[in-house]
């Protein structure tokens, strides 16, 4: 058996994961199907792993929705520290739950296992953690201005979250991107509407039971998946009631998410463009290497 075939099979028979034949769309606490499914194929032998729900345009409304009414909750109300030790909880199920991470990225991405154990899953648990202390420590500007008549005004920062956040991740590192993406977010109050590749839909679907084991409130994390054009992505990017974007992918499509966001003057965080392309010859050879 093959490593790859290990991770799949681990992953199907692990109860305490996605299902290894079926991917559903979450809407807080709720598993919501699409308007169709799509195959998810393994990067390695070209099999089908699992079917992805579709989400449809109104899975992405129910999903924006739930992520609204969770900003006049209890998370709302969360003091920052609270939050904090929230995101060290998570970071603690993330460790808790390594092995169903592992099996579920390396089903997906295809990465061998040395790699997922020593770099995707341990980064994204330690993402949690620090910018749980990050925003701890945070501290926040203020000034006097001295006036004509003598007196002085105190000029201050006040943080307030953004609102409801779209989290779009690529495939190479969908776990360790999405967590860099997340934590971030949460740490500051908001709420996430998260869309994955379309290659890569298990952690993040997985990560959905992890918030909720380790008490995030109801609705704060939500996952749609799909495509880009006339799919997930750009009913996700093009709703009015999204506050903003950070995406991580190609430059044309940051480019389309720019011009969706244009009329509203939506804020966007964008990691956008390749790098380090490599092509390979269909007669090459390739070797075991051995480490001993």
């Amino acid at each position: 058996m093959t490593l790859d075939e290990h991770a799949v099979q681990s992953y199907g028979q692990n109860t305490s994961v996605p299902s290894k034949t079926e991917i559903l769309n979450v809407v807080g606490v709720q598993r919501v199907p699409g308007r169709r499914v799509f195959d998810k194929v393994n990067p390695v032998d070209g099999s089908v792993n699992v079917q992805v729900h579709e989400a449809d345009q109104s899975v992405v409304d129910q999903a924006v929705s739930a992520a609204r009414a969770s900003l006049t909750g209890s998370w709302a109300s969360m003091p920052v520290t609270t939050r904090a030790e929230l995101l060290r909880r998570i970071a603690d199920v993330i460790d808790e739950r390594f092995e169903d991470l592992v099996a579920a990225e390396i089903a997906d991405t295809g990465k061998p296992e040395k790699l997922v154990r020593e770099l995707d899953v341990p980064r994204a648990a330690h993402n949690f953690r620090a910018f749980a202390d990050i925003i701890s420590s945070a501290g926040l500007d203020s000034f006097l201005t001295d006036l004509s008549d003598g007196s002085s005004a105190l000029n201050y920062a006040v943080r307030k979250p953004l609102g409801v956040v779209a989290v779009i991740v690529p495939w190479n590192l969908p776990l360790l991107l999405l967590t860099w993406k997340l934590a971030p977010a949460l740490a500051c109050g908001n709420a996430v509407v998260v869309k994955p590749s379309e290659e890569t839909p298990s952690t993040a679907t997985l990560l959905a039971e992890i918030m909720t084991q380790a008490g995030l409130p109801d609705g704060v994390y939500n996952v749609v998946h799909g495509f880009g054009v006339d799919s997930a992505g750009e009913y996700l990017t093009t709703h009015p009631d999204v506050d903003g974007v950070t995406f991580t992918g190609e430059s044309s499509t940051g480019s389309a998410i720019m011009r969706a966001v244009a009329p509203s003057v939506r804020p966007v965080s964008f990691e956008l463009g390749g790098k380090n392309a490599a092509s390979s010859s269909r007669i090459a050879i390739w070797t075991r290497q051995s480490t001993a």
